[in-house]
């Protein structure tokens, strides 16, 4: 057999069966690799294990026993967020409502002569006016205005409550905000109207409007008082030779200019008007209110100006009388008096318009006197987080108003229904009384004693 018939014998047969079982001789030898594997890893692991069971023993660690009565202590809370929170969140039995809104520190507010409004000013750059008739809804109706670039720090309204003037905090100037208003009454927009020169070198620190709409006062933490018209023209420049004044207002009538400062006398001047024309006349000076010991931090006027309470750091108040013919001499009575520790700290004062509570603020701390006794009623803590900014009194009496971070509290004026009731007692006892006095005064006592009875003050 050649070689050729032989090469086509094997093609024939055995190339045909190694293509046929090729796969099983694979199978085969993968399994066969497997077994040897497993073997010879079973032999391993037994002799490791003999191994480890002729070794000597060796003692098992012992770990640390926590008795299930000890626990770890708990991350102890922080009761300065709880204060935060709490203040955040004050309440008061004689508390009304709280206006929020701003998102600054409040840093003065001020009536509307027809009391439909209350504007605040804050140092967030806004002005909201704010509807009075809304109080006692849970939604309090405003309108805001902003800043351009700067912070209102003291607002004050005109007397026909068509617009107000506020002092721009960094510019240390007067701009005036007229109302828009809707047919409704509402105001449907605020606009910049005016901008006074600026004449004040040193911070403003008080300002006012004449009730008859005459002049625009103003006056800075320096030595000087501008009193100036409507459109900005500069009437007359007052030096008040106080070293540094500390308040500045206008009385309620018009008539006066005060101010108060690191001298312990309050100076009271005169506008004056020609009762012809009506034209600017002059500035003169009308009378002090001495007594104190040290410089004055604050005072306020009553409704009709016959009277001022002040504020004073050598730590009293005092309540005078200024119904006085003071072109004849005639200095101003005082009235009472009493002790009042700020600390040192500037603190703030109101008058109710009839003069028979005074209000004071230290820090985040408001006092009720009643003005009648001369005795504190209420001390109310905590008001805010920070210091008190303005205190006051709605036109009727009715409510105490305080401003502070950035929140105007307002409070139902109980003392003053507890003064009015004493006065009416007064005057009851006093002999001369009409059948229709009589009845009113009895009117007056009824309803106060209502009122008292129905938030728990009986």
């Amino acid at each position: 057999m050649d070689s050729s018939h032989l090469s086509g014998v094997l093609q024939k047969t055995l190339v045909p069966l190694i293509v046929r079982y090729f796969p099983v001789f694979v199978t085969l030898f993968l399994a066969w690799i497997t077994v040897n594997e497993l073997y010879f890893k079973k032999q391993s692991d037994n002799k490791k294990g003999e191994q480890e069971n002729n070794a000597p023993p060796q003692k098992a660690e012992r770990k640390p026993v926590v008795p299930s009565a000890i626990k770890p202590p708990k991350k102890k809370q922080s009761t300065e967020k709880w204060n935060r929170e709490g203040k955040q969140n004050f309440s008061h039995e004689w508390l009304l409502t709280s206006l929020k809104g701003h998102s600054g520190a409040i840093m003065d507010m001020d009536f509307s002569a027809n009391g439909k409004f209350l504007a605040t000013c804050a140092d967030d750059r806004a002005i909201f006016v704010w509807s009075t008739k809304h109080w006692k809804e849970k939604d309090h109706k405003y309108i805001r205005y902003n800043v351009d670039y700067d912070h209102a720090s003291l607002i004050r309204w005109s007397p026909d409550s068509k617009a107000f003037i506020y002092n721009r905090y960094s510019d240390n100037l007067i701009e005036v905000c007229k109302l828009v208003r809707k047919p409704d009454g509402w105001i449907s927009s605020l606009a910049k109207a005016l901008t006074y020169p600026k004449v004040h070198n040193d911070e403003i620190i008080g300002m006012g409007i004449d009730q008859n709409g005459k002049y625009i006062m103003t006056c800075s933490s320096g030595t000087d008082m501008i009193i100036w018209d409507l459109k900005g023209v500069e009437l007359a420049k007052v030096e008040t030779y106080l070293m540094n004044n500390y308040a500045a207002k206008v009385s309620p009538c018009g008539t006066f200019v005060a101010v108060s400062g690191f001298a312990p006398d309050v100076k009271v001047w005169e506008v004056q008007f020609n009762k012809t024309s009506g034209e600017f006349k002059q500035v003169c000076r009308a009378f002090e209110l001495t007594g104190h010991t040290s410089g004055v931090f604050d005072f306020a006027f009553n409704a009709d100006s016959t009277q001022i309470a002040t504020l004073s750091k050598d730590k009293t108040w005092k309540l005078y009388n200024i119904k006085i013919q003071y072109t004849k001499g005639e200095d101003p009575h005082l009235l009472k008096t009493g002790k009042f520790n700020s600390e040192g700290k500037k603190s703030r004062i109101a008058l109710s318009p009839d003069g028979q509570v005074i209000c004071l603020s230290c820090d985040s701390t408001l006092t009720i006197i009643n003005a009648l006794t001369g005795e504190v009623d209420k001390i109310i803590r905590n008001v805010y987080s920070g210091p008190i900014s303005s205190v006051m009194f709605d036109a009727a009496g009715e409510y105490i108003l305080t401003a502070g971070d950035k929140h105007v509290r307002i409070f139902h004026n109980v003392t003053g229904y507890k003064a009015s009731i004493l006065a009416a007692k007064n005057k009851l006892q006093a002999s001369g009384n009409s059948s229709a006095t009589k009845e009113r005064l009895q009117n007056t006592i009824q309803e106060a004693e209502a009122f008292l009875k129905s938030i728990g003050e009986e």
